[in-house]
């Protein structure tokens, strides 16, 4: 599915799954964070994370129309729910409204206008295991798992909520349209604006929890603060392509 992931200029998301989070490190970080001036408040001044940090970190684009996701259905067909015929449209899966449980976050496949992430990935995972996803696989097939693959790292990694497993169904308008026209949205702006939003939720004293791309803060502390960085890796661990060599800053 790479390749398709390439088309949408999305082919750097690939590395950032499972990335562990210093959840220490991001308390101490949103502590400092002041939502008035978007920027941490540290001994030695004021320091914030600039779309040129996203666009390193990450190799995401930065040019491009905003991304602007709207959670209006489309209209019901053939007896079945907007979004419910949408999904079932582009990926030839039906997920079920009510009446059905999802064992794993005990709550059903569709709510509202969400759709479970855990539930779709999972349905997928098992046709996986019967119908292995080969080179000699239909196009239309692997374009289906690259969907799919992209609706489990934009909903639960880069734009997560606190409840990762569910995605608003909006998204499913950019992530089920062509994939050069996928290519043509600055989703490191979006990145950016995400994560201030969500630090400054996570400033106010009655939150307890944050949510979004905070691997990315995390890397931009390592950057900018080596000293408190995980011991560096030789170079000869890390893909010759791969985001977070840190050469682009000039710093290793």
């Amino acid at each position: 599915i790479l390749l398709f992931l390439k088309r949408a200029r999305l082919d750097s998301i690939r590395h950032f799954n499972g990335i562990q989070i210093d959840r220490q490190l991001i308390t101490a970080l949103a502590e400092r964070w002041r939502k008035e001036t978007h920027c941490f408040n540290f001994r030695e001044g004021e320091a914030t994370i600039t779309l040129k940090d996203v666009a390193i970190l990450t190799h995401l684009p930065i040019d491009g129309k905003p991304v602007c996701v709207s959670d209006h259905p489309p209209e019901d067909r053939d007896g079945m729910p907007g979004w419910v015929h949408f999904i079932h449209s582009h990926l030839g899966v039906k997920v079920p409204v009510k009446g059905c449980v999802d064992a794993t976050d005990r709550m059903p496949p569709m709510r509202k206008h969400q759709v479970s992430i855990t539930w779709l990935t999972k349905y997928f995972r098992d046709h996986y295991e019967s119908h292995p996803l080969t080179e000699e696989s239909p196009e239309d097939e692997k374009e289906r798992y690259a969907r799919v693959y992209l609706i489990g790292m934009i909903g639960g990694v880069f734009f997560s909520k606190k409840s990762s497993n569910l995605l608003s169904c909006g998204w499913l308008r950019i992530i089920f349209s062509s994939w050069e026209e996928m290519g043509e949205y600055s989703w490191a702006s979006a990145c950016l604006a995400m994560i201030y939003h969500n630090l400054c939720n996570a400033s106010l004293k009655a939150v307890r929890e944050v949510s979004g791309a905070m691997f990315i803060v995390q890397f931009w502390v390592w950057e900018h603060m080596p000293w408190i960085a995980p011991a560096q890796r030789s170079d000869r661990d890390w893909p010759i392509d791969h985001p977070l060599r840190g050469e682009a800053y000039g710093t290793r």
